[in-house]
């Protein structure tokens, strides 16, 4: 296998192609930025990367390999510490896909995998943390990622708990994981516990152990003290304060399917804080909410997009109006698409023909596939810098039409 099963060549490509992409669109005439600049782009990136970057690369790469296998044979457990503690940091990049080759590699001159059996305490580590924050959280919003995030960790899958929860609180759930995941795999190392396969993870792991009943036994032993180990050290030292305030049970401009047209008198605050009830969607800005028909721009006016609501807003931030993953975002910041799990599809457009600005005065928090929770930050907007610009700040809240009013 060449650099082209490289993941630092992956990641490498990825960053080249995009900033050469970013400088094409500036200088590349309209009429032809459709069709060159995919070309240009995808030329330009694959010569750079497989004349230069991607051997490179893969020399790194094969390093770094050597290194794990270093690490595996040095004793008393300091490599499984060692292991065990940076393989969720690998998770993060993507790099942690080096360790296939290892793994195959000793699978085929050995019968036994060591590898993957230091990096499982990870996973076991991560349920300790999902289930910290649920019994520790008074944040409903909190509480359910959490016991969401776990369920998917059981079987392997710990990007939500990366992402959703570790990455998110100040790092220190993060950093009690990395302790408690290192202290595993050395405790295993030490064990001389070893798989016979690979490509399991928590709960299906323990099959990779039934060959032998105390490679089984110690495994459990030690995975179980994982997760106690990092729930209890998490629940002492690794729950911010933010999630320790109840959700706040307010009021606010809750737009129902059946009732859309109510919605033109309903309140004027935005909910923030507050418990998300499936099929409802509430007011993403504080503000006054006004007809559609009476929204200056036609597409909207005319529901051309789907049938909705203006909003005269009182404050210059858009929050999230559901539990929802964002389908899309804008270069100039002023737009964002979210969707909830029950088929909601909405479109938030703040102001008029404010594209013109060119996200001046607009900062976008969130990016395309994110997972949010309802009264998240999505958008602010300088409503000072719309009105110099002589554009509406009306803020448009449009139901997309796959949505049945």
């Amino acid at each position: 296998m060449g650099c082209q099963g490289s993941v630092l060549t992956a990641i490498l490509t990825a960053l080249i192609g995009a900033t050469l992409e970013k400088k094409l669109r500036k200088v590349m005439p309209n009429a032809l930025d459709l069709i060159m600049t995919p070309f240009a782009v995808m030329l330009g990136t694959f010569l750079v990367v497989i004349l230069g970057i991607g051997p490179v690369m893969h020399m790194v790469e094969l390093k770094l390999v050597a290194i794990v296998e270093f690490l595996v044979t040095i004793p008393f457990g300091i490599g499984g510490f060692i292991i065990g503690a940076t393989y969720p940091l690998l998770v993060i990049t993507g790099l942690h896909h080096t360790y296939t080759m290892i793994e195959t590699s000793l699978l085929a001159n050995t019968g036994f995998n060591p590898v993957i059996t230091l990096c499982a305490m990870y996973g076991f580590a991560n349920v300790g943390t999902c289930l910290a924050f649920f019994f520790k959280a008074k944040k409903e919003s909190v509480r359910q990622t959490s016991i969401g995030a776990m369920l998917s960790q059981l079987f392997g899958i710990s990007e939500p708990v990366l992402f959703g929860i570790q990455l998110r609180f100040n790092l220190r759930p993060l950093l009690i994981m990395l302790l408690t995941s290192g202290t595993g795999a050395a405790l295993l190392s030490i064990m001389n516990i070893q798989s016979n396969s690979y490509g399991l993870a928590v709960l299906p792991s323990y099959l990779m152990y039934i060959y032998e009943w105390r490679q089984l036994l110690w495994y459990f032993v030690i995975s179980v003290l994982a997760v106690v180990m990092c729930f209890v050290l998490t629940c002492l030292f690794g729950i911010p304060k933010e999630v320790m305030e109840a959700d706040e049970n307010t009021s606010g401009t809750e737009i129902q399917p059946e009732t859309q047209e109510e919605a033109h008198i309903q309140t004027e605050t935005v909910p923030v804080n507050i418990g998300c009830q499936p099929g409802t969607v509430y007011a993403p800005v504080s503000g006054k909410v006004i007809p559609s028909e009476e929204v200056p721009d036609d597409t909207f006016a005319a529901g051309v997009l789907g049938r909705g609501v203006g909003i005269e807003p009182t404050e210059g931030m858009v929050v999230a109006p559901f539990d929802g993953v964002i389908s899309f975002t804008t270069d100039t910041k002023h737009a964002v698409g979210i969707s909830s799990a029950d088929g909601i599809e909405l479109l938030i457009h703040v102001g008029v023909d404010t594209v013109a600005m060119k996200g001046d005065g607009f900062q976008c928090f969130v990016t395309e596939g994110q997972k949010v929770c309802i009264g998240d930050k999505l958008i602010s907007f300088d409503q000072e810098k719309i009105a110099a610009a002589k554009h509406i700040g009306r803020h448009d809240f449009c139901l997309t039409d796959s949505f049945p009013l």
